[in-house]
């Protein structure tokens, strides 16, 4: 029996049984669909978060503690204060280094403007301004940034913390754990939304005299230490060499080097490391979430034996009398194939058009951009043509098996 004969027979008896054969797709198009529609969320998902960040590239490095966690997968960020002043005025003295912003968290517990107050949903973060001076990272959007001991820089996005937006010249209070509350001048009001999405309201104060975490150096003297610094090379051209002039002094020369934990690393990352970390992350969460979405083609996978395997029940007189006029064992088998594979077939295509469907609402309801995962629309269609392949298999040597004389005599 040629393959033309087959496909015209196994589509008969689809056609045949219309709403058993759909049903017996089904499974297979929403598992197909389910992971084509958490790759498009994925895809877009990433880049929504990093596209802009991609495009407003800036020479700018971050230098962090990280860590593996105990269990599972991932990193940390370490907080500890590590990063030595004598560690800040090395990397300063560096060729193609245009600033070093130490960054150093305040414990303030209440933040208030005039009569309103809030606690809690806001950091304290204190640094130079130089970090928003010189960086390309950071939009002040009015005022300058502070230089006297007494004023502040605040994100734009902590104004929603209170009914009225904050401006230049308003004062904020802020209480720390220690029972103490300073009074701030806004200086300038700043932009740091980089990714396009919401970022943690924040108070940014100058380091003196409000930050003052001393650690003992190697050396034996008591300096002051920053869990995080923020480094600035001169254009995006040196921002390479900058790297690799950092990371060596920290491999070699730095207090921090000596002051880490063992299975800390220190880290220096610039703006095209940090997207390609959390691309990673995205993508092995997306994957995850998919590979759970694709049980539901295992589902899909056993409903298709199923009914092979009643179809062959039902079509045993069928089988004996095909097997009667010279029908082969192949001939038989190839027939079920045949049919099985359809259905698997027919399951991923309209599970790849529903997963679009439905991604593509789900991405415009999110404002994301549209992304085609390609390569996983055609590993859908293979994975359901396979489903067919394999769920009809034993089916297919079963019918094969059958005796024509005890199936002629079958009513």
């Amino acid at each position: 029996m040629n393959l033309r004969e087959s496909l015209r027979i196994s589509w008969r008896s689809i056609r045949g049984h219309k709403l058993r054969s759909t049903l017996t797709t089904l499974g297979v198009i929403i598992g197909v669909a389910s992971v084509i529609t958490f790759m498009i969320l994925g895809g877009a998902f990433t880049e929504d978060i990093l596209g802009d960040v991609e495009s407003e590239n800036a020479p700018v490095m971050q230098v962090q503690t990280q860590t593996s966690p105990e269990a599972g997968t991932g990193i940390m960020i370490v907080d500890s204060p590590i990063y030595t002043e004598s560690d800040v005025a090395a990397i300063e003295g560096m060729d193609d280094v245009e600033y070093v912003a130490p960054i150093g968290e305040l414990p303030a517990v209440q933040l208030s403007n005039g009569t309103e107050s809030v606690t809690g949903g806001f950091t304290t973060v204190a640094t130079n301004g130089v970090r928003f001076a010189d960086s390309d990272l950071y939009d002040l959007q009015a005022g300058e940034t502070f230089s006297a001991a007494d004023e502040a820089v605040v994100n734009n996005q902590t104004t929603q913390l209170f009914d009225a937006n904050l401006s230049v010249g308003d004062e904020i209070s802020l209480s720390f754990e220690d029972g103490s509350t300073k009074t701030f001048t806004v200086s300038g009001i700043v932009d740091e939304d980089i990714t396009g999405q919401p970022v943690q309201p924040a108070v940014y104060t100058p380091l003196e005299p409000h930050y003052n975490t001393t650690i003992e150096t190697p050396d034996g003297e008591q300096e002051r230490a920053y869990p995080s610094l923020e480094v600035g090379a001169t254009s995006l051209d040196t921002v390479d060499g900058v790297q690799e002039n950092v990371l060596a002094y920290f491999e070699n020369d730095a207090d921090a080097r000596q002051l880490k934990t063992d299975g800390d690393t220190i880290q220096v990352q610039t703006l095209d490391d940090v997207v390609d970390q959390v691309s990673g992350i995205i993508d092995q969460l997306t994957v995850f979430i998919g590979g759970i979405a694709a049980i539901s083609l295992v589902v899909g996978s056993i409903g298709i034996a199923n009914i092979m395997i009643v179809s062959v029940t039902e079509r045993t007189r069928e089988i004996g009398i095909m097997k009667a006029v010279g029908a082969r064992k192949r001939d038989i088998v190839q027939l079920f194939l045949v049919e099985s594979v359809i259905l698997g077939a027919i399951g991923a295509v309209f599970g790849v058009l529903l997963g679009i469907g439905i991604g593509y609402l789900a991405v415009s309801m999110l404002d994301w951009p549209m992304i085609y995962p390609l390569d996983w629309i055609a590993i859908a269609v293979a994975v359901g043509v396979g489903v067919g392949v394999v769920s009809g298999f034993y089916p297919a040597w079963r019918a094969a098996k059958i005796d024509p004389i005890e199936a002629l005599r079958r009513e």
